[in-house]
């Protein structure tokens, strides 16, 4: 057990490296732990599950995924010398996204989408989309920048989808096309793993900026 104390001295995005050792001489012998400093997430507790095994395994996991990273290399190759990216229906059948009966379910949410007062971003329009082939869904907002500075989404470490019941959804990305300007409007789409059952009842969706303290909080996001 290793037990820490959050220090106010410490500002939003700041990393520190923690290495914790094992007594015994079984593999793996330690764990490194990355901590960051967020302005609005914190985990109150951590459990780290240990699963000592022989080195002999650990090199055979390591060969393995070398092999993957060598065939995920050459797959991008191949995607990047086509030159070509999705543009209409046929592109998202083969990407599995729609088929004769399924497809992706569009739901305009805009009039449940409710913030914390006193937020300089304010949610304008949003839709949810829900393709249940792949169990994913996605937030799209318009989203208006009323403060004095840019504004830039932190990313998937920096966003959260939370149900009525705590669950939180797994985020897998968080689309901006640039920095938000002031005085200006702007897309963003966050996208999540989701089984239909999850995806039942309103959530709450966070959005932590990029090195620095401004969020932008939406409730009542659902899907169709």
């Amino acid at each position: 057990m290793i037990n820490l104390l959050p220090s106010g001295a410490l500002p939003p995005g700041r990393e520190l490296m923690m290495t914790a050792r094992f007594a015994d001489d079984a593999v793996p012998g330690w764990a490194r732990f990355r901590l960051v400093v967020h302005a609005t997430r914190a985990e109150r507790q951590v459990e780290v599950y240990r699963l000592p095994r022989p080195a002999e395994s650990y090199r055979q996991a390591e060969q393995r995924e070398r092999e993957r990273a060598e065939r995920c290399e050459a797959r991008l190759a191949r995607v990047e010398t086509g030159g070509r990216s999705p543009e209409g229906l046929t592109d998202l059948r083969e990407a599995g996204l729609v088929n004769g009966l399924n497809g992706v379910a569009v739901k305009r949410i805009i009039k449940d989408v409710t913030q914390r007062p006193g937020e300089v971003l304010r949610g304008r329009e949003a839709w949810g989309y829900h393709a249940g082939m792949v169990k994913r869904v996605v937030v799209e907002l318009k989203v208006e920048n009323t403060g004095d500075t840019p504004w830039t989404a932190e990313g998937v470490p920096g966003a959260e989808l939370v149900g009525a019941n705590g669950e939180r959804l797994r985020i897998v990305r968080v689309w901006q096309p640039g920095p938000l300007l002031p005085g200006s409007t702007g897309s963003l789409m966050v996208e999540s793993e989701a089984t239909p059952e999850q995806t039942r009842g309103a959530f709450l969706l966070k959005l932590g900026e990029a090195g620095g303290p401004r969020t932008l909080t939406v409730r009542g996001v659902t899907f169709p």
